[in-house]
């Protein structure tokens, strides 16, 4: 489903973008926090001993870390005209090549360094080479985006609807299979996909980059510190 594109200034563009990536890495936080959590109080015993000496602030927490991934997730594919979205972001993005150009580059260039006067030579020099897309260019992001969007509406929004936004009459059986469709290397895949397709975005304004939604480098180091931080806070725990 195509998001109606419309031409958007500097500001308004960039105040999208900062919307959806605070999503993107909220999404991330709550998914990857709740399932490190979860394997190391499986796979170690004293983990599981301290989470049990609290068990009701552990499930609470648990539930609150489910919930809010859905919710985000939800949020980052909703499609009503009311409501910013990952497929609006994309939309505004193709429609806009104008922000990715070298007359923008330049001056976020010469605001960012505080430039006064005359364009310093490596700046010339960098401009001269930089790569400034056409509307064409960019349209292989909402081709990059579809399949994404199709997993999602096929197995967590359902779950997102009936479980955690609101509270539906289905059996427990119907609630099991809706989540037993559910994949972790599903979730994995979206998410990645999500934060690297920001990660492109902004070395495209910044950087002149073609964008390049194979390049998980960026996605792979923010999930490792999350892991890490939540990691080293259970081992706190008296």
């Amino acid at each position: 489903m195509r998001v109606p594109p419309g031409i958007l200034s500097e500001e308004d563009y960039w105040r999208i973008f900062h919307l959806i990536r605070g999503d993107v890495e909220a999404a991330i936080k709550s998914n990857y926090t709740y399932l490190k959590i979860h394997n190391l109080a499986v796979s170690e015993r004293e983990t599981n001993d301290k989470l049990n000496r609290y068990p009701e602030f552990w499930t609470l927490n648990s539930f609150a870390l489910q919930t809010t991934f859905f919710i985000i997730f939800g949020r980052l594919f909703d499609m009503r005209t009311d409501s910013y979205s990952v497929q609006k972001l994309v939309e505004a993005t193709i429609a806009n090549p104008a922000l990715f150009s070298k007359t923008a580059l330049r001056a976020r260039k010469r605001d960012s360094m505080e430039i006064d006067g005359a364009d310093p030579e490596w700046l010339v020099d960098y401009l001269a080479s930089a790569w400034e897309p056409a509307t064409g260019d960019l349209e292989v992001l909402r081709t990059a985006i579809a399949p994404h969007y199709d997993k999602f509406t096929a197995i967590y929004k359902p779950i997102r609807h009936k479980f955690f936004a609101h509270k539906g009459m289905e059996t427990q059986a119907a609630i099991d299979a809706l989540f037993g469709k559910t994949s972790i290397g599903d979730v994995t895949e979206i998410l990645r996909f999500l934060h690297t397709l920001l990660w492109a975005i902004r070395e495209l304004a910044w950087n002149a980059k073609t964008p390049d939604l194979a390049d998980f480098s960026d996605y792979d180091a923010y999930v490792k510190i999350i892991d890490e931080k939540t990691e080293k806070f259970i081992r706190y725990l008296p």
